[in-house]
């Protein structure tokens, strides 16, 4: 019989148990101990990236209800972000439902498809009030086309804070939307690991809009590496390169400032100043007609071809395709020209889209 006490050999096969257990744990909490790799799979985000990308989340969610705020004429709460990773089948399970998905593609400092997935619920409580119609319970043209610049909105919030806090341009392309009958299409281009973020914004009398966003988990990773360098970058540039001084054996640094801006060059502009040098094209439409290819054929010099516009009905002004203002032609210097009479309205915008896909 035993007396009560270990032999040698069952030590040692204690500690090394004890020492497999603390290598698995470890490794389950992806680097999230104190001195341990962060975790390099494929498959997931660490604990630590999470952290980063969570920081840099509520800042662009917090510029996008501000955008939906702007949009809506409501005032717009964002709460913070729970965020996953993983594989893309798993973690769309639990979305129940008829959801609008809307693939943005982001080029330059980030690249990558930035995908937004919102249940039906949620994008009716949000078009409704955009286009007037509080008892619409249907995902139309007209919703969708809504929804669209809803989109382009929050996608220009998103781009700007990118821009500013990794320090990179990054251009956004135009949002293709679909309604889905069901979650399982969704998809991500870029693998089958992803990120999922989860968060709400709050709309005031409105109640609460639910997104969801799945980005892969290469795109997430790049967004992570390149602000954990551009905060590191500010934190040196704040040192002014001055050496480290010994006091007592504590390191001490000179503090810097960042120099003042004057308040008008600063007000009201906010992060658009980083796209200010952005050169658009401006395009002045007079008019469009439709012709037969036998009509087209048998143009000429001299042949008159006639617009559906009245004479003296104003001209259309269009930023990168897009109708944004009207005017009437001026003649300045034996230049044309074109005067301004009236910016188009968000709503109006929105018609004229529905017009062009109809």
């Amino acid at each position: 019989m035993s007396d009560g006490t270990l032999s040698q050999d069952e030590i040692d096969a204690l500690l090394q148990g004890t020492d497999e257990l603390m290598t698995e744990n470890l490794g389950s909490a992806g680097g999230g101990g104190f001195g341990a790799a962060p975790s390099v799979s494929g498959e997931s985000l660490s604990e630590p990236d999470k952290a980063l990308l969570g920081e840099l989340i509520r800042e662009i969610g917090n510029a996008q209800a501000t955008a939906l705020g702007t949009l809506t004429g409501i005032s717009t709460k964002f709460t913070s972000p729970f965020i996953e990773s993983g594989q893309i089948d798993a973690l769309k399970k639990n979305i129940k439902g008829k959801v609008v998905q809307a693939k943005v593609s982001l080029a330059g400092g980030v690249s990558g498809e930035w995908v937004y997935v919102v249940p039906e619920r949620s994008v009716l409580a949000i078009t409704n009030v955009l286009i007037g119609q509080d008892d619409n319970t249907e995902v139309s043209d007209l919703v969708i086309n809504t929804f669209g610049e809803v989109i382009s909105q929050t996608t220009g919030a998103l781009v700007t804070v990118l821009s500013e806090k990794l320090g990179k341009a990054i251009t956004p392309g135009a949002p293709h939307i679909d309604l889905l009958q069901d979650p399982s299409p969704i998809s991500v281009s870029g693998g089958a690991f992803v990120v999922r973020l989860d968060y709400n914004f709050s709309l005031e009398g409105k109640g609460n809009v639910k997104f969801f966003v799945f980005i892969p988990i290469a795109m997430a990773r790049s967004i992570v590496t390149s602000y954990n360098a551009a905060k590191a970058s500010t934190v040196s540039s704040f040192g002014g390169g001055v050496q480290p001084q010994q006091q007592g054996g504590v390191p001490l640094r000179q503090v810097g400032f960042e120099p003042l801006q004057s308040g008008m060059e600063s007000e009201g502009r906010g992060n658009i100043s980083l796209l200010l040098d952005v050169p658009m094209r401006v395009t002045v439409e007079l008019g469009r007609t439709k012709m037969t290819i036998k009509d087209i054929l048998a143009l000429g010099e001299g042949s008159i071809i006639e617009l559906d516009k009245l004479a003296g009905e104003p001209v259309d002004i269009l930023v990168n395709d897009k109708l944004i203002a009207q005017g009437e032609v001026v003649v300045i210097d034996e230049n044309f020209a074109v005067r301004v009479t009236k910016i188009v309205t968000s709503m109006e915008r929105i018609s004229e889209g529905m017009e062009v896909r109809m």
